[in-house]
C-alpha cells in the first residue's frame, strides 16, 4: 500500500536518507497519530485465535444462556424510551418514521445495517493485522475489550429493541425490506437463531462501527479515506435507529464504552512502553 504510515520503527518514506522533514510534511501527521496505537509488546500468531475463540464461547454463553429475561427486557426498553420521549431524545422515533415513508432510504438503511457491521469490521482487522501490524494489538484490544464489555451488559441489561415495542409505532425495517435484499427479517427463526434479540444496550453496532472509523482515520494518509472513516459511523447510528434496531440511549451507551475501554488500553499500553524503554536502551 501507498499510504505506510511510520509507526514502532516500521519503515516509510519518512525514514529515507536526507534532511529532515519540515513539521507541515504530509507524513508527519499520521505518524503521530499512529503513535496512539503503537503495541507495548509483540504476541505470537496464535494468541490472537485464543483470544477470538474465547470471545465467541463467551458470546454463545451470554446469546444461548441469558435465560428468560422478556419482562426485564420490555420495562427496560419501557423506561429508556420514557425517559427519551420525555427529553426529546427520541431520535429513533422520526428516523423510523422516515424509514417507513421512504423505500429508497428504508432499503440503504436496511442494507448498512445487515451488511457493514461484519465484513467491515473483518477487514479492518485484518488490514491491520498484515499492513499496521505495529498499530495491531492496541487496536484489537481495544476491540475486543470492548466487544466484551458490552456483552456483559446485554447480560446484565437484557433491552427489547424499539421494533419490538408493541404500540409504539415503530416498523421492523429489517422485515419490511427483506424481499428486497438477501439479509434475513429481524423476527425470523434464522434471525434469533444467530442473536440475542434483547442484546440492544449498549449498541456493538456503533462501537464497532466507531472503532473502525477512528482506526482507520489515525493510521490513513489519504484524505478521501479518513472522510468515508469519519461518514462510516454517522450512517450507522443513523441505521440502527431508523431500522428500529436501536434507542438514542444505546447508540450513546456504545460510544461511552468505547471512549472508556479505549482510555483504559491506551494508558496501560503507555505504562508498558515506558517500564520497557529502559530494559530495551540497556
Amino acid at each position: 500500500m501507498t499510504d505506510t504510515v511510520a509507526v514502532s520503527g516500521a519503515r516509510s518514506t519518512a525514514d529515507a536518507p536526507g534532511p529532515a522533514a519540515p513539521e507541515t510534511a504530509p507524513g508527519v501527521a499520521p505518524a503521530r497519530r499512529a503513535r496512539l496505537l503503537r503495541r507495548p509488546t509483540g504476541l505470537p500468531w496464535w494468541f490472537e485465535f485464543v483470544l477470538l475463540y474465547g470471545l465467541y464461547k463467551f458470546y454463545s454463553h451470554v446469546r444461548n444462556g441469558v435465560g428468560e429475561v422478556h419482562d426485564r427486557a420490555y420495562a427496560n426498553a419501557d423506561w429508556i424510551l420514557r425517559f427519551e420521549d420525555a427529553t426529546f431524545l427520541a431520535w429513533e422515533r422520526w428516523l423510523n418514521d422516515w424509514a417507513q415513508g421512504s423505500d429508497l432510504f428504508a432499503a440503504v438503511m436496511a442494507l448498512q445495517y445487515a451488511t457493514w457491521h461484519l465484513y467491515l469490521t473483518a477487514a479492518v482487522l485484518i488490514w491491520l493485522y498484515r499492513y499496521r501490524r505495529a498499530a495491531y494489538r492496541v487496536a484489537s484490544t481495544i476491540w475486543m475489550a470492548t466487544t466484551f464489555f458490552a456483552l456483559v451488559g446485554f447480560y446484565l441489561l437484557p433491552t427489547a429493541p424499539p421494533r419490538l415495542m408493541q404500540g409504539e409505532g415503530f416498523v421492523d425495517v429489517m422485515r419490511q425490506t427483506s424481499s428486497w435484499g438477501w439479509w434475513p427479517t429481524s423476527g425470523s427463526p434464522a434471525a434469533n437463531s444467530i442473536s440475542n434479540q434483547f442484546a440492544a444496550m449498549p449498541s456493538l453496532h456503533c462501537a464497532w462501527a466507531a472503532w473502525c472509523g477512528i482506526v482507520v482515520f489515525l493510521l490513513v494518509r489519504r484524505t478521501w479515506v479518513r472522510v468515508l472513516a469519519v461518514l462510516y459511523p454517522l450512517m450507522t447510528f443513523m441505521a440502527v435507529m431508523a431500522t428500529g434496531n436501536h434507542y438514542l440511549l444505546d447508540v450513546v451507551a456504545g460510544l461511552a464504552l468505547l471512549a472508556a475501554v479505549g482510555a483504559v488500553v491506551l494508558l496501560v499500553a503507555r505504562l508498558v512502553r515506558t517500564r520497557r524503554a529502559p530494559v530495551a536502551a540497556a
